[in-house]
């Protein structure tokens, strides 16, 4: 075993994470993509599942529940009965209807009156490639009470144009967006994909922004391959990853990212290859991403991207 790979699984954190996201039972997304990661590099992970669905939306049938923000009240009273709400990182994912999302505020605002230093990682999921996959109108929940109370938001360009009400498909409107998000009060933004017209054939990019205390802006751009096959939980392990790593870095989202591309580069690599090698190769069960047999990347990736600072 490698000295890098030994150390990571020997490392000590004392952190304790409330995920709240979807979860399916066969494959991978939501809650099944962010725990692994977490538990593989020390995080201790409370979930709760917005819904539990028998497999992602991808497939032609879908069945499974809604968790109710009644529901999702009575189980956080439990936590907080038992004196058991001792979280350093809040984790949100996709949320599927109003009130649930608004009560996800509640109990953000409630930790963190709890504990003020407690970092809130917040991925908007709403929609990607111009449409939406969950309900519109949880849109100006997430703008007007959920953003605000965010430490670190991943959203993708559809999403940041949605929250700032402007077109992003360009590194500049990216860019004016998220001075625009930063206004919110949130610190750190990364726009995972979705930038069109910035990037080159074969390639994607990735944006990271960080407001200093001082009220300096500090950008960064990373370009990365184009893998082929599109994958769906590739965000939520992305979002979690990006709390480990945040953590290992001292809040340095450059080097943090840099690291998690690498290993988000691995598992999907090793899935599309898979998927391709399948004589089924239109079979959404041959897409599900191979986040086991990719547990080493996530401890340790092999490839580290640079980013490169932008200038204003």
């Amino acid at each position: 075993m490698s000295s890098d790979l030994d150390a990571a699984l020997q490392k000590s954190r004392d952190k304790r994470v409330l995920s709240i996201q979807s979860h399916v039972v066969h494959g991978y997304a939501g809650n099944k993509c962010s725990v692994f990661p977490l538990q593989m590099n020390g995080f201790e992970v409370d979930f709760i599942n917005s819904v539990q669905f028998s497999n992602h939306a991808g497939y032609s049938h879908v069945k499974g529940q809604k968790l109710t923000d009644a529901e999702l009240s009575e189980l956080y009273e439990g936590l907080k009965l038992n004196d058991l709400l001792h979280y350093t990182h809040i984790l949100t994912g996709y949320c599927g209807n109003i009130t649930f999302l608004q009560r996800i505020a509640d109990v953000v605002k409630d930790i963190k009156q709890r504990n003020p230093q407690a970092i809130f990682v917040c991925d908007p999921v709403m929609g990607d490639n111009g449409h939406y996959y969950c309900p519109p109108d949880l849109m100006p929940v997430y703008r007007d009470t959920i953003v605000p109370l965010a430490d670190v938001l991943t959203p993708n360009a559809f999403e940041l144009g949605e929250l700032t009400g402007m077109q992003v498909d360009t590194e500049e409107s990216c860019l004016q967006a998220v001075n625009k998000i930063h206004a919110l009060g949130v610190r750190i933004v990364v726009v995972t994909s979705g930038i069109e017209k910035a990037q080159k054939e074969g390639h994607l990019n990735c944006y990271t922004s960080i407001r200093e205390p001082n009220g300096d802006t500090v950008r960064t751009r990373f370009v990365f391959p184009r893998l082929d096959g599109a994958f769906v939980g590739t965000g939520d392990a992305f979002t979690s990853l990006l709390l480990v790593r945040l953590d290992d870095c001292n809040g340095n989202v450059a080097e943090a990212v840099g690291q998690v591309l690498g290993s988000m580069q691995a598992l999907i690599r090793r899935t599309s290859e898979f998927a391709q090698n399948q004589v089924d190769s239109n079979s959404r069960a041959m897409c599900e991403l191979r986040l086991i047999e990719s547990r080493k990347d996530l401890l340790v990736p092999q490839q580290k991207f640079q980013g490169e600072r932008i200038e204003i």
